[in-house]
């Protein structure tokens, strides 16, 4: 029939033994063809458009099938994908404190470079882009469990066959399409510490004909929030992390005297009584007033947020003529995420109290006044992040010559986003009513704290503000592709495809207008955009098969960016365009083994928010190392890691595209018919990086230099103000092998399955300015150069058993190359998930498992004194042991 096209012609069919070679993440199970004719599978293999009948290509592929999935006790797409060795140092899970969406979204960070080089694609198309990475990253958590046939990741740059944002590798979620039938399933986690309660409902159903199914996948997710307080040590006498911006006022004052070296000497007052009866306060106050008053804003901050979501997810196809199918896709995510963060300090205008003011305690000039506003509650955020995506196309089968297979598609996405932040404040209403003399801040009058508690409520009232952010990312995109055998011999064949895209893009993201003049605390608004983009692409691919069991595929892509948008009053404009190749050999001397190189270029346009985002105001963690080794012991409060230093970042709109290599080399051992191994090198290499300087680096760059523009400084010589936008670095070098292998066993009771996978990072060079030095990260802190997975699982008569193993690599502590002497050298860390299932007669199944087994610790990052959020929590799992269980029944 049509649908069975010449396309595999292209491909031996020797090649079809080689199916071990596809080795799972976890288990034993392989990717199934989609589509077959009475002689060969021919597939649709990530990492090409030219379907073929062998799973093994030039390029390495990893599968994670749905069984794959289950027995990873892993409950998103998201948190089985960090699991994977590829994604060397972790990748993001949404955390309060971070504005723009980013608490409610996560996503995958391949080879480390970050989510903007991974390229994620649903059914081998691309997912939306969340608002917090300016559409550039898909969230990964969107996608129903359920409704996941399998996961495909490309170890390999695709520039050349997917275009811009495919440099570190692919992930292909590929969905059920011929499911036929109904099935209900619940599963809920219960993990040790307080809070994390998860519970999800599926339900799907699905229908077959002679000329078309269709699939419905419907999902319900709630996660109920987890409290920094019930993570953190903070009973621990070593812990410090308490902020100068109290539920009690503290007042910073000149003295009128100088030190040694001429500069300003200052001072606290804070009311020691107050400090007495607040709650989560730590006292610094003596009995005359002089002092801090200092607020533990962990004790009331939620790490993670609680979480509600419904998903929709449905395939449909229908075969309108022997030659011609319609196939169509749609798609609905809607979520809300509730965060918190501590009461809003105001901290982006502090505000000041002349010394006439009646309500002065000092009866000095008070400079800065640290306060915070607890009084009226937490800074809470509803996050409302709505994604809907449609898909229609025509797919068909010509008889010309060897045969065209042709499609057409038309695809609309829309994401939107918004954010309602609560309780922040408004720093202008801030100051009036404190030169009012109206408000005793400090209680110099003597009120009961019932009194003053009650008017500082009043206070913060009348300058508290509701911000607004929203976002909309909408593309809308048109392609359409021809293949064929272009010369089949027998000994020798050749077949192509080519194809254009054109899809159109635009993106607003915005703040209420008080959050973005940068009158306000609390927030993080201004970083505004307002842009559009047009891409253009074409492209083809050859694949040859030659004699000797030789085959070579080669791929070029031409993209071209046309975009514009609004930076603060004035419009800017960026077009860039870019040809990459791709070449790769596949080469099997015998049957078993399969040796296999590919070489590409990439590149990697910049994304809207980094061209055309506004400036907007952040809090950044870092150490002054230049001020506290100046003057050692003058401010223990300051002079932590995790104290925040005001920090301006942006877009910029003369940065230039991203360009780079990769190359991958390696072999499949299909040793037996139960034993596969496979070994691959990669080498990926970035020019002209985009990137904002880390705070921890300009502040290095300071101390080495002599001094920086970046950095502005207050008169006693401490951070006022940081800047950090993005611009064109100079280079990013990484490169490292990756290992993995899978065996099955069966016997008289039970078949077996062992499989595990291994990454080696054997560097990560960063260059920041062409002509430095490069700085290897690897095997620093959040760099771990190894990271892996082992997976035991065995099926006897419906029960069912799988012990998975997780381990990430020591890390050296990096206090030399930083410059610090406060990191920690980090140990291995092993993770254990175990469960147990039973599938009944009454086509059903039950499981029971524990992940986390024997409650392994993550690591804290600090070395000999504990903090807040003091782990790396994209790497580690931090909830503890948790039960989770899982029903399932199908009619």
């Amino acid at each position: 029939m049509a649908m069975e096209s010449s396309v595999s012609k292209a491909v031996r069919q020797g090649l079809l033994a080689t199916t071990l070679g596809s080795i799972a993440l976890v288990g034993t199970n392989v990717a199934v063809a989609e589509e077959a004719n009475d002689d060969v599978e021919r597939i649709a293999v990530t990492g090409s458009r030219i379907k073929q009948v062998d799973i093994e290509t030039s390029s390495p592929v990893t599968v994670i099938t749905a069984a794959d999935i289950q027995l990873s006790g892993e409950a998103t797409v998201a948190d089985v994908l960090n699991n994977s060795s590829v994604n060397s140092f972790g990748s993001w899970r949404g955390m309060s404190g971070y504005g723009s969406g980013g608490a409610a979204s996560s996503n995958v960070n391949m080879r480390g470079l970050g989510s903007n080089y991974t390229l994620v694609l649903l059914d081998g198309r691309r997912m939306p882009g969340t608002s917090s990475s300016s559409g550039a990253a898909a969230d990964t958590s969107r996608i129903p469990m359920a409704i996941v046939d399998r996961i495909e990741i490309l170890r390999d740059g695709a520039s050349a066959v997917y275009g811009s944002d495919a440099v570190a590798g692919v992930i292909n979620i590929i969905t059920k399409k011929d499911y036929e039938g109904l099935n209900f399933t619940y599963d809920t986690e219960q993990p040790d510490v307080e809070g994390g309660e998860l519970d999800r409902f599926t339900v799907t159903t699905g229908y077959t004909s002679d000329k078309g199914n269709i699939t419905l996948t419907y999902e319900y997710y709630d996660s109920k929030a987890v409290y920094d307080r019930d993570i953190w040590k903070m009973n621990d006498p070593t812990y410090g992390d308490y902020s100068s911006y109290s539920a009690v006022p503290n007042a910073k004052y000149d003295t009128g005297e100088v030190d040694e070296n001429g500069n300003k000497i200052f001072a606290w007052h804070s009311n020691n009584e107050l400090c007495s009866e607040t709650d989560n306060v730590l006292s610094g106050v003596d009995a005359d007033n002089n002092g801090r008053c200092f607020y533990s804003y962990g004790a009331v901050t939620k790490l993670f947020g609680d979480k509600t979501q419904n998903s929709i997810l449905s395939n449909f196809n229908y075969e309108i003529t022997d030659d011609i199918q319609f196939r169509g896709r749609a798609s609905a995510a809607l979520s809300k995420t509730d965060s918190r963060y501590a009461g809003t300090p105001v901290s982006t205008n502090k505000p000041s109290m002349a010394a006439d003011n009646p309500m002065n305690p000092v009866g000095q000039e008070v400079t800065e006044i640290w306060m915070r506003s607890v009084q009226i509650g937490e800074r809470d955020t509803r996050t409302e992040v709505n994604t809907i995506d449609f898909l229609g196309g025509f797919l068909g089968y010509v008889d010309i010559g060897n045969g065209l297979d042709w499609e057409i598609n038309a695809q609309h996405s829309v994401s939107t986003t918004n954010a309602f932040n609560y309780n922040l404040i408004n720093d202008d209403i801030i100051q009036n009513l404190v030169d009012s003399g109206d408000y005793d801040i400090f209680n110099t009058t003597g009120m009961s704290y019932g009194e003053w508690d009650a008017m500082m409520a009043d206070f913060y009232g009348q300058a508290a503000h509701t911000g607004l952010y929203q976002a909309e990312f909408t593309s809308t995109q048109i392609d359409g592709l021809v293949s064929t055998t272009l010369f089949d011999n027998g000994s020798f064949s050749l077949a192509g495809v080519v194809g254009a895209e054109y899809e159109m893009i635009e993106f607003i993201q915005k703040s209420d207008p008080q959050s973005a003049s940068g009158k306000v605390s609390g927030g993080s608004g201004g970083d505004d955009v307002d842009a559009d983009r047009d891409r253009t692409s074409v492209y083809m691919e050859l694949q040859a098969a030659l004699p000797f069991n030789l085959d070579i595929n080669a791929a070029l892509r031409y993209d071209e960016y046309d975009q514009s948008g609004d930076v603060g009053g004035r419009a800017a404009s960026g077009k860039f365009d870019k040809v990459n190749p791709m070449v790769g050999l596949a080469w099997r001397p015998w049957e078993p083994l399969l040796l296999r190189a590919s070489w590409g270029q990439s590149f990697r346009a910049p994304n809207m928010g980094e061209m055309f985002s506004t400036q907007a105001l952040s809090f950044e963690d870092a150490l002054d190392t230049k001020w506290c080794d100046a003057n050692p012991g003058a401010d223990d409060n300051y002079c932590r890691p995790q104290q925040q230093h005001k920090t301006w970042v942006g877009g910029n709109p003369d940065l230039q595209p991203e360009e780079g290599e990769s190359l991958t080399a390696g072999f499949v051992w299909n040793i037996t018919d139960a034993l596969a191994v496979e070994a691959s090198y990669y080498d990926i290499t970035l020019d002209n990086r985009i990137a904002a300087q880390s705070i921890d680096r300009i502040l290095k760059d300071e101390i080495d230099n002599g001094g920086s523009d970046l950095v502005v400084r207050a008169p006693d010589g401490k951070i006022d103000v940081v800047y950090s936008f993005d611009q064109n670095m100079a280079s990013l070098e990484t490169s490292g092998f990756d290992f993995k292998a899978s065996y099955a066993l069966e016997t008289g009771f039970g078949d077996f399955g062992l499989s595990g996978e291994m990454s080696f990072v054997q560097e990560f060079i960063s260059t920041t300015a062409p002509g430095e030095a490069g700085f290897d990260y690897a095997g620093l802190q959040g760099y771990p150069e190894l990271k892996g997975n082992v997976n035991l699982n065995w099926a006897y008569n419906g029960f069912g058993a799988a012990w998975a193993t997780y381990y990430t690599g020591s890390q050296d502590s990096g206090n030399e190359e930083y410059g610090v002497e406060y990191y920690a050298d980090i140990p291995s860390y092993v993770k254990h998930n175990v469960q147990f299932s039973y599938a009944h007669n009454w086509n059903g199944k039950v499981t029971l498992g524990l992940n986390n087994v024997f409650d392994k610790e993550a690591p804290s990052i600090y070395d000999g004194f504990v903090g807040w959020r003091d782990v790396d929590t994209a790497l580690y799992d931090v909830l503890g042991r948790t039960v989770f269980f899982k029903i399932e029944q199908s009619f």
